[in-house]
């Protein structure tokens, strides 16, 4: 489901300026209420910049099946709170083995510096340098899974690119509820899928839910309606 967010991928405007800030989770996923992989992310960043580091893996049932693990890293620089990438690594172990990419971005246009898969044949095919303002999958999921005000919480509307396809990521709707804050996300399939891709299903409506603590709203869980059921993805 995590790759389906960002695949969820997946997602306070950063600390004060000149601090820097240390952003830690790890996160359980089930689907259909059956755990299906872990999530774990740290990432570091001030008013300027941010470096994160994410490690997803199968686990449970799905890990006896198909045990994998994906690693990725990002770091970049932020303007007026809008993330801008410059370097992004993925490399995939296990049953998804050889799906990694290394991306670099330039004023919001990517360049792909290897792409271990080649692109569907099936999928329209695209330039990435006609892409611009776009991000990497791990940013987009970091912009919803850091700490957040509630003056900003869902504030998010990222267009990604992993190498090979572009999807946009959407947050919206804040409201107060027990504890805490929820906020309404869109992950939608944009360009370079196969036409029976996004014929099976396009939009994945999901909701944050962020917890108060303190002066904070920390990301405490995710839920989406994927095309295996129901999936969460809960704050360990």
């Amino acid at each position: 489901m995590l790759c389906r967010l960002p695949t969820l991928a997946a997602l306070c405007l950063i600390a004060h300026a000149g601090t820097a800030r240390a952003q830690d989770g790890a996160f359980s996923i089930t689907v259909s209420g059956v755990k299906a992989g872990t999530f774990s992310i740290a990432a570091n960043s001030n008013a300027s910049s941010y470096a994160v580091t994410s490690r997803a893996a199968s686990a449970g049932l799905a890990g006896l099946f198909r045990s994998f693990t994906i690693t990725s890293k990002v770091s970049g620089r932020l303007s007026g709170g809008t993330f801008r990438p410059e370097r992004y690594v993925s490399q995939s172990d296990g049953a998804r083995a050889g799906r990694g990419a290394e991306l670099t971005f330039a004023g919001g246009t990517p360049t792909v510096i290897s792409a271990a898969t080649e692109p569907d044949p099936d999928a329209p095919k695209f330039d990435p340098a006609s892409l611009s303002n776009v991000v990497d999958p791990l940013t987009g999921l970091y912009a919803i899974l850091r700490d957040t005000t509630p003056e900003a919480a869902c504030d998010v509307d990222l267009t990604m690119f992993d190498g090979h396809r572009v999807s946009r990521v959407t947050l919206s709707g804040a409201r107060a509820v027990e504890g805490g804050v929820m906020c309404d996300g869109v992950y939608r399939r944009v360009a370079g899928y196969p036409p029976k891709v996004l014929a099976e299903r396009q939009t994945f409506a999901f909701t944050a839910f962020y917890v108060a603590e303190g002066d904070v709203l920390r990301a405490q869980e995710l839920t989406m309606d994927s095309l295996f059921g129901p999936a969460r993805m809960t704050r360990d």
